[in-house]
This record gives C-alpha cells, structure tokens and sequence, in this order.
C-alpha cells in the first residue's frame, strides 16, 4: 500500500463517465505508485447517486491497487442528493465504504484523502477536520491562485484541527494558457504563507493549459504549460514541489452544450498533441457506424499516424486508439471515449515520466 503523500505527480479528474472509464480500466499498480487521483464532484446531467455509485467503485478499485483517492466534493456541498449529513458526499461516501460489497473484499473500512478548500466556510472545514480524522488518512488543503494572508492560514489550520504534518498542500492555479510573469513570486508566496503554520506531508502547484474550447481540425501541437509551470517552479528553488494537472480537459467547468467536433488530447513530454475532426453532418445514406463513430476513428488514426504516438502497449487508452484506428475497439460511438483512452494514456505518461 502507497502511503498518503506518497507521489510525485497528481492529477485532478472530475467525476464524469470518461475520466471514471479511464480509472476503471487501470489494471497496473505501478501506473498508480507514483501518482494520486483527486476526484472532484461537480454537477452534472448525471445523477447524485450514479456518481456516488461510480466514485465507490473507483475508490475501491484503486484501494485495491494500493492507492488511496483523494476526494473533493466542494462544487457540491449542500447538495443533498449528494448526502443529507453534514458532511455531503464524502461523509456518505465513508458510510458507503465503511462496510464491504462482499465477503471477499477487505472486512476493514476503506479511507479516502478528504480536500478541504480554502475559501469553505468554517463549518465546512471543521466538518471535514473531523471525517479526515475518522478516516485516518490525513487530508489535502486546496488553496487558490492567491496569496493567503499568514493569520488566515492560521485560522484555517486551527478551525481544521488537524496536523499539517497529515496534510497534502495543493496551490490551485486553474487555467493557465501561457506561462505568466511573476508567478514564482506569486507561488512562492504561496507556500511560504502556509509553510509558517507547519511543514505539510506534501506540497504540489495544480494547473491545466488546455482550452475550454480547441479552434483548429485534423493535428497539431501546443506546449504543455503544466510542464512549464512546474519546471519554473522548481529551477526557482521552490523545494520539495509535486507536479500537478487537470488531465486531458480544461479546468473549468464544462459549458454543457454539444460539440459539433470530437478531439482526443494526447499528452506527450513536452508538448500537447491535439487531434480534432469535424462531426459529419446526417445525410441520410445508410452506414454500418455512426457519424460519431467514424469521426473517433479519423481522431484515433491521426494519433496513430503522428510522431508522438507511445504505441499500443502502453496503456488501455493507447490500445484503444491503436485498434479504433484500424476499425476494431470498443464503443467507439460514444463521445466519452475520447476523454476515456486519452486520460488513461496520460495517467500512464504522469507514471513513466514519474519513475524515469
């Protein structure tokens, strides 16, 4: 079992049918031992209790693999489709994972990582204060691109109730497009501000480059910012820093309306490879594969075909592409497959840059 605040890359997934697809198919641990999931609930055309369902699944899926998840239900507190408790979603689902589905599964309760947000009111905070320590695993303090004053971080830790020793430090910086001029400084401050309250059991900067929506079709490539970001972190003497990321999508919340285009965000060392084809439009004529079919078909074969394509054993994502591509794979009508075999391509990339 990885312990919490063991990693060096983490990745933010949020809790919709292509990312949950993508930890489903994980079936190597070391996919896993160097990088840890955060799950983010969000609302969503799918119900509370699907994504509770799913979200369980994952949890256990990936306990079993040796790897605790990080959970973060901000964007739904007060929901009470998520939960009536005061806890919301994680408190039900600790209750949830508090019993097995079977008497083959572990008879122990299985712990998550709960994330507390900075910005949460203070009963909010004390709440999950009180689940991280029911669950023993410590907790995550998600903080926002802003530098928090030293007597909020204080406050904040105080109201939480537990050690910063048990808590994994995220710096949120959301969307970031280019790499901004005085970011260091900014991030910098950052850590120092909460680094005078305790040293944390990790700290990582979270930011993602893609755009909410992609202009151009067929292939090309954009810098992977993230990397960036990250690297300037570093080389600045920011000890200690985790790398972190939203995945193939971009960090915020998604607009809700259906594209006319299918894309697959293909993560490659440097640099993002954007493969973006058009929906046809319906004419009638009988085919034997949908028009959404197809389209993910012309997207898989690009990849396939470019430079930057790590080949089909490198992951159930890479696999799927691979025999998308040739007129094989499954489900492949589905616009939700994209965002599936491109985050498990990536979840294997964060592995393999991670142990390099």
């Amino acid at each position: 079992m990885v312990q919490p605040g063991e990693f060096s890359a983490l990745v933010a997934l949020r809790v919709k049918k292509g990312e949950l697809a993508a930890l489903e198919a994980v079936d190597q641990a070391d996919h896993l031992s160097h990088v840890q999931p955060l799950l983010q609930f969000e609302e969503s055309d799918t119900s509370p209790a699907n994504q509770l369902d799913r979200v369980e699944a994952a949890v256990r899926k990936l306990r079993g693999l040796g790897r605790l998840v990080m959970i973060d239900a901000s964007e739904v507190a007060g929901n009470a489709g998520f939960g009536g408790g005061p806890a919301g979603a994680p408190g039900e689902l600790a209750d949830r994972l508090a019993y097995p589905r079977d008497l083959l599964e572990d008879q122990e309760p299985i712990p998550f990582i709960p994330v507390v947000r900075a910005d949460a009111d203070e009963r909010r905070v004390a709440v999950l204060g009180r689940l991280c320590d029911e669950l023993g695993a410590g907790g995550a303090l998600r903080v926002g691109g802003e530098v928090p004053s030293r007597d909020a971080m204080e406050r904040l830790l105080e109201v939480l109730s537990v050690d910063a020793g048990e808590l994994d430090l995220i710096v949120d910086l959301g969307y970031v497009p280019e790499l901004p001029s005085g970011l260091v400084d900014r991030v910098g401050g950052i850590v120092r501000a909460a680094g005078g309250s305790g040293r944390f059991r990790s700290t990582s900067v979270v930011c993602g480059s893609i755009p909410g929506s992609l202009a151009q079709t067929e292939v090309w490539e954009a810098p992977r910012i993230e990397e960036q970001v990250w690297r300037a972190l570093v080389g600045a003497g920011v000890e200690g820093l985790r790398f972190g990321d939203y995945g193939v999508v971009h960090p915020g919340a998604s607009k809700g309306y259906p594209s006319k285009h299918l894309a697959v965000k293909y993560t490659c060392l440097d640099h993002w490879l954007y493969s973006r084809e058009r929906i046809p439009a319906e004419t009638g004529e009988a085919h034997p594969e949908s028009r959404t079919a197809r389209t993910f078909r012309a997207v898989c074969r690009n990849v396939v075909e470019s430079g930057s394509f790590a080949g089909p054993e490198f992951s159930w994502g890479d696999r799927e592409i691979r025999e998308t591509a040739e007129g094989r794979g499954e489900g492949p009508g589905t616009k939700t497959k994209a965002v599936a075999v491109a985050t498990s391509h990536h979840l294997a990339h964060l592995a393999a840059q991670a142990a390099a």
